[in-house]
Parts: structure tokens; C-alpha cells; sequence
């Protein structure tokens, strides 16, 4: 009788561990691609809409120009862009400066251009699906720098 009560509480208790460690929960099969950034202190960016693109340039030992946008989703500046230019992209996390030509960055507000004069963009994670990061950069008008960036983008 004892040995049976022990095969019976042995049985419950695998069942048991086994119950727990199945679940049906479903995977994240999307990405919601974003970006977002405080421009000048004061105003803060919400792109609605963010892509990324690439070049293959063959300059610089068949490297690729990795390209991140992102829209304003802003009613009152629906065109307002900020984009991101990672110049040799090899696929892997890393920090690219601005002044030192790695990554280059501008702000696009009320039809006006603003090149990025230094600062970095930085990839932190590399996912199978996605891209992570974040950026700051300085322009030619201190009073629309732009800092606080950060992106989520489909992976190229």
C-alpha cells in the first residue's frame, strides 16, 4: 500500500511540474516599430511611423549603409522626420559617433533640413526580428537638438 501511495503522489507531482512548465501562451510574432525623441528640451518627437532600409556600398570591404526613419505622428508637423544613417552597419550592437563619420543624423522640420554636427546613434540589441537603440545629436540650431532618442525597427 505504501508503494503504491508513492508511485500515485510521484505521478501527481510530475504531472504537476509538467502542467506548469507547458503553457499555451502565444509568441510575439510582430513588431511594432517606433521612435521617439525630445527635440530642444521642450518638444517631444513620436514617430507614428519608423522603417529601416539598407545600402550596399561597396566601398568599405562589401559593408552595408543601414538608414532608420522615423515620421512624426504630430498633427501640427505631420511631415517631421528624423533619420539615422549607420554608414558601415555589419549587423551587431555598437555605439557609431557622428563626428567621427561612423553614423550620421538630421532632423527635418517645417522644410527645414537639420544635419546632425555631432552626437552617436547606437544599436543595443540585436534580435532576430529587430533592432534597438538609441541616439542624441547636436545641430547647426541648438535650439532643436535632439536628445532622449530612442528606436525599435524590423530588422533589414
Amino acid at each position: 500500500m505504501k508503494k503504491s501511495l508513492s508511485i500515485v503522489s510521484l505521478v501527481l507531482v510530475c504531472c504537476l511540474i509538467f502542467s506548469s512548465c507547458i503553457k499555451n501562451t502565444p509568441y510575439i510574432t510582430s513588431v511594432n516599430p517606433s521612435m521617439s525623441a525630445t527635440i530642444g528640451g521642450n518638444y517631444n518627437f513620436i514617430g507614428s511611423t519608423s522603417w529601416i532600409s539598407t545600402l550596399d556600398t561597396q566601398v568599405h570591404d562589401s559593408t552595408t549603409t543601414l538608414v532608420i526613419t522615423g515620421i512624426s505622428s504630430d498633427v501640427a508637423f505631420p511631415v517631421d522626420r528624423i533619420q539615422l544613417t549607420i554608414t558601415k552597419y555589419k549587423g551587431v550592437t555598437g555605439t557609431f559617433g557622428i563626428v567621427l563619420g561612423e553614423a550620421n543624423a538630421y532632423y527635418y522640420h517645417n522644410g527645414i533640413y537639420y544635419t546632425a554636427l555631432g552626437g552617436i546613434v547606437s544599436i543595443t540589441h540585436v534580435y532576430s526580428d529587430r533592432l534597438v537603440g538609441y541616439f542624441n545629436f547636436i545641430n547647426s540650431n541648438s535650439t532643436l537638438d535632439v536628445t532622449n532618442g530612442a528606436f525599435i525597427v524590423l530588422k533589414p
